[in-house]
């Protein structure tokens, strides 16, 4: 990272609450300059900035709100944006949040690079949030800088042919890179955007082949990955010398795909509990058998599954945050695939792998919503009707 470059954006973002006002003011004296109103976020200066943080807009979305029917202030986002029609640039952007609670973004334009700045607004307070830098050479991307509370990020672009091939994603002061790889079809439309770790994991973090599939496949395809991959790979990998009592899968609602894989010990709770007392036992991360503290050796992201997984997200992003309708449905749909799972699972026979307790259960939670009482009701209805 170019040294002096960085600390000139490190200073900019310190100063940032006591310089934002001015630039403000200068937008808001620009006659030229159209408001015009939405429900989605339009425009970012990163290079394909909603695919790469996975908010697509449907394609048949109403980008404009031009009328009360266009927008519904119980479930929709409402941003403000000041553009210039002849130049079709934005230069001022506000989420709208209620109650003079907002976000606002002010982006500037030279030849050489574009700028964003934006803060969090309150009555009370202005706080900073980043500064961007999208720098050119010879036309095109060149490097994307991040400034934010949390550090500096950068990405720095190789273009052929007018479009963007490939970036190298680095955080400052830490030793840690990934690289990411662009894909376009025969329309010069991005098709897919895959970005690999300095320790060779990949993640597929845009897919267009599957934005329009109906989700019920997806569902599927997710449901026998779970049971029939995940399943094999506890038989292949998972050796363990001690009764277990479960296989839980922990999920958010956020991005419910993949979960994380716990396995728990009896000895790490009292033999003799009765089945509706283990409730309180099911949390992932109390068991020493657990995938995020790489203690249980499973995959959940072979590239195959990958865009079944962003599709189940891009639905939980567009849910607006208050739409208790369209989340209690999605969230209805989610508990049942998981419910399948487990109980496909419980017919599995684990003994390569270890030997289940009495009282075994193969089980999911909302480690948000704490649901695990509502799995275990019904997973162990359905091992006693099957005598399991």
């Amino acid at each position: 990272m170019n040294t002096l470059l960085i600390n000139q954006i490190q200073k900019e973002f310190n100063n940032l609450t006591d310089t934002f006002s001015l630039l403000e003011e200068t937008i808001t004296n620009n006659e030229k300059l159209v408001t015009m109103l939405s429900t989605h976020n339009l425009y970012e200066i990163e290079p394909y900035f909603s695919e790469i943080i996975n908010k697509t807009i449907p394609k048949d979305a109403k980008l404009l709100i031009e009328s009360e029917d266009d927008y519904d202030p119980d479930s929709d986002d409402l941003y403000h944006f000041k553009i210039d029609l002849e130049t079709r640039k934005t230069y001022f952007k506000k989420l709208d949040l209620g109650g003079d609670i907002s976000y606002d973004t002010i982006y500037e334009y030279t030849d050489n690079y574009y700028k964003s700045t934006t803060v969090y607004r309150n009555t009370e307070q202005q706080k900073a949030i980043k500064i961007c830098y999208l720098n050119f050479k010879d036309g095109m991307p060149f490097e994307y800088i991040e400034c934010s509370e949390y550090g500096i990020t950068q990405k720095t672009y190789t273009c052929e042919n007018n479009l963007i091939k490939s970036y190298q994603y680095e955080w400052l002061n830490q030793n840690h890179q990934c690289f990411g790889e662009f894909s376009y079809n025969l329309e010069y439309n991005i098709s897919q955007i895959i970005e690999r770790t300095s320790d060779g994991q990949e993640r597929i973090i845009y897919n267009a082949i599957n934005n329009e599939e109906n989700i019920a496949s997806v569902l599927a395809r997710l449901e026998n990955f779970l049971v029939e991959d995940i399943g094999n790979q506890i038989l292949e990998k998972v050796k363990i010398d001690e009764p277990v009592y479960c296989v839980l899968f922990e999920y958010s609602m956020q991005n419910p795909f993949p979960p994380t894989l716990a396995i728990g010990l009896v000895s790490e709770i009292e033999e003799n509990l009765k089945e509706e007392e283990l409730i309180v036992h099911y949390n992932a991360p109390d068991m020493h058998y657990f995938s995020e503290d790489e203690t249980i050796d499973v995959d959940f992201y072979p590239l195959e599954i990958q865009s079944d997984y962003l599709k189940t997200s891009e639905i939980s992003n567009r849910i607006g945050w208050n739409d208790e309708d369209a989340f209690d449905e999605w969230n209805q749909q989610v508990f049942n695939l998981y419910l399948k799972v487990c109980k496909r699972l419980m017919h599995y026979d684990f003994s390569k792998s270890f030997q289940k307790s009495d009282n075994f259960l193969v089980i999911a939670r909302d480690f948000e919503a704490c649901n695990e009482e509502e799995f275990g009701k019904e997973l162990i209805q359905y091992k006693t009707y099957n005598n399991l």
